[in-house]
């Protein structure tokens, strides 16, 4: 009662946190006001990465596991990924370019025109399928005259960031965006055995696009992306008071606290991350043909973790991995003004992930270790015909119909080695292939009760692929079978004429058959993907937006669920039914109040509230994160060209976990209190 007390306070103090392409508020685009619908104010939040917007965005989940997003999870309304390999729960596009597995995602986030989260299955709508929604990202555009920006910040740990940005006209018919950041501070964790902190962080990003406009009618652009992340070890410390896997004397060993560990390991995590893309836009004046061809690596190299947290040499893993993404999409859509609105496309992926996965550990019998080298490469294809149609039967109705037919085939080849030699015998080299036939249809219709207020409610049918996991020494538990969810939603939104109140307030229900999910094998180092038979989710959500005087803006939001498994057998054995799903938080509130004077300057403080979540499907409690409140805060002054702001980030230093890790009995303490100052230029 307390979490939901806490999610209807916020529901009615406060306002709408712009998440849902749907009733949000108004964004001036020069001279022209726009109806943002979905956008997320991702600049107005402070928020730098996906996973600061864990707590502000109802149904939404983001698990940080603090390697650069290689490990993370990414959930809506009980849909995720599994850790390594498997399909997206959430999908990615940024300018209009579809993102592979989630380990893949940008974090950071370059400077943005808009962020749009959709919820619920997006096969209709876009090249990538999204079983639970779908983050829609795009890049600031080329302005018309000549434009510039700098920002600098500097804070607590040393943190430096810096960000520059230009765009403009070339000539007549060509013009430029660019971009690029950087960004670096010590680390939060102290290291007691090598007498330093090992979690330094340094990331850098560019992002440039070319536009050939030889008419109104067609645009051509050329994109380049590169992002590189050079970071230390990652967060990972002993859980207090938690019994590991290796014993009394090496846990008498670990230390217990969040901040402090004491690994012999340094510990690293490189990962580059380059996209390159080529967009044809056509205008025939009835309707407009795109195409999007884009080729995406990522590439890992390497992650290196220590896995005993000791000065002990017993246990440690180092990957390397590299993923080859090319898309291609052919899309024709509509005038949108028209009676019938309309989409097609067809969308061609291919994708090809392989690496070596090294992993040294401690055999039953005393003294003697092993040193086993997983070779593995997984391919994916991918052939997708979509479309969508919207029509106005009567007046105040508008129906919504859409298809998705998919085709995926999967491959594997995986191998096992160790130099020298061991004292187990490997499994022999594994190869296999699976395909199969996926259709997705998806109904909705919106009524409007008057010019101010509209109910509306949508089911949609959805899959998530087939596919392997490497990191398994049994053929039998190597695939894993497509995970297939339904999902219905109703709700009822309210934007008043004068856009000074906005409220909405959803309600869902998804059932979730052959749920992927992570297990770990006991008595083994399998970690694999299993299936549990079903889940299922049940969720309201609600955000408010306010404008109760001139220059104060109030907007919060608000989401409770119940995500369980309605049938389940872990990996031991045991009848897991009813247990919570891992890594969703039962709860999530936020609320955001800004006040601009006239004079130029502002104050904003904000608050994100989190719910109890579980990090391990047998919900065991020493894997269980309490909920837990963020508060920031920010004074500044925004001018015609410059702009100064102070920031506090956790202002109260709330300790929490963003990750657990149950094989290891470790965790990923979240950001500490922070405190800085930025500048900003515009010339």
């Amino acid at each position: 009662m307390k979490q939901i007390g806490f999610c209807l306070s916020a529901l009615l103090v406060g306002g709408l946190l712009n998440a849902q392409d749907v009733l949000k508020p108004l964004i001036v685009e020069g001279d022209r006001e726009v109806d943002a619908a979905g956008n997320v104010a991702v600049q107005a939040l402070d928020a730098e990465r996906v996973n600061e917007l864990l707590g502000y965005l109802p149904g939404f989940a983001s698990v940080a596991s603090d390697s650069a997003g290689y490990g993370d999870v990414i959930g809506m309304r009980g849909s995720t990924n599994t850790l390594f390999f498997g399909g997206a729960g959430v999908a990615m596009v940024v300018d209009d370019v579809p993102y592979g597995d989630v380990f893949g995602y940008s974090t950071e986030f370059f400077d943005l025109e808009s962020f749009t989260l959709h919820r619920g299955p997006q096969g209709s709508r876009f090249a990538r399928n999204g079983v639970g929604g779908l983050m829609e990202l795009r890049t600031l555009a080329p302005t018309k005259e000549h434009e510039h920006a700098f920002s600098a910040e500097y804070g607590s740990y040393n943190l430096t960031h810096l960000r520059f940005r230009s765009s403009g006209p070339l000539d007549k018919d060509w013009s430029y965006a660019f971009q690029t950041y950087f960004k670096e501070r010590d680390g939060f964790v102290d290291n007691v055995t090598l007498g330093r902190d090992t979690d330094t962080r340094e990331q850098f990003g560019t992002l440039g696009s070319l536009y050939y406009t030889p008419s109104k009618d067609l645009e051509m652009r050329f994109r380049f992306m590169y992002e590189r992340t050079r970071d230390g070890s990652q967060r990972l410390t002993a859980l207090p008071g938690v019994n590991s896997a290796f014993g009394p004397i090496v846990d008498s060993q670990r230390v217990q606290d969040p901040f402090r560990v004491a690994s012999n390991v340094p510990g690293v995590t490189e990962i580059d991350r380059f996209q390159m893309s080529m967009h044809i836009d056509q205008d025939f004046g009835w309707g407009n043909l795109k195409s999007i061809t884009a080729f995406s690596n990522w590439k890992l190299g390497p992650n290196t973790v220590d896995l005993d947290l000791t000065a002990f040499d017993l246990s440690r893993s180092s990957i390397e991995q590299e993923q080859n993404l090319f898309s291609q999409e052919f899309r024709i859509q509509s005038d949108q003004d028209a009676d019938v609105r309309w989409l097609g496309g067809l969308a061609y992926l291919s994708k090809d992930n392989q690496g070596v996965a090294n992993r040294f550990f401690p055999l039953p019998f005393g003294g003697i270790f092993a040193n086993q080298f997983t070779n593995f490469d997984i391919e994916e294809e991918s052939f997708a015909l979509f479309g969508n149609v919207q029509w106005d039967p009567i007046g105040n109705l508008t129906v919504e119909a859409g298809g998705r037919l998919e085709y995926v085939d999967n491959s594997i080849i995986r191998s096992k080695t160790e130099p020298g030699g061991g004292f187990i015998p490997l499994p022999p080299t594994f190869a296999s292939e699976s395909d199969g036939f996926y259709f997705s249809p998806s109904l909705g219709a919106t009524y409007a009760l008057s010019s101010e207020t509209s109910v509306f409610a949508r089911t949609s049918l959805s899959y998530k692929p087939q596919g392997f996991t490497a990191f398994s020494d049994n053929a039998a538990t190597t695939d894993f079978d497509e995970e297939q969810s339904w999902e219905t939603e109703i709700g009822v939104r309210y934007q008043s004429s004068d856009q000074s109140v906005g409220a909405e307030l959803r309600g869902y229900y998804k059932q979730i058959d052959d749920y992927q999910l992570n297990q770990s094998v006991p008595n083994t180092t399998d970690f694999i993907i299993a299936n549990a038979d079903r889940v299922e989710a049940l969720g309201v959500e609600g955000e408010v937006f306010w404008r109760p005087v001139s220059g104060l803006t109030v907007q919060a939001s608000a989401g409770w669920n119940q995500i369980e498994f309605e049938e389940h057998t872990g990996a031991g054995g045991a009848d897991l039914s009813g247990n919570d799903v891992p890594f969703l938080p039962e709860f999530t509130a936020g609320m955001v109040v800004r006040y601009d004077f006239e004079n130029g300057f502002f104050a904003q403080t904000g608050v994100r509230a989190v719910g109890a979540t579980y990090f391990d499907e047998t919900n065991n409690g020493d894997f269980r994160q309490g909920s837990y409140e963020i508060w920031d805060a920010q004074l500044g002054f925004q001018g015609e060209s410059w702009n100064a702001a102070i920031f506090a980030r956790n202002l109260f230093d709330e300790d929490y976990y963003s990750f657990m890790n149950n094989q290891i009995s470790a965790g990923v303490a979240g950001d500490p209190e922070m405190y800085g100052v930025r500048v900003g230029l515009e010339f």
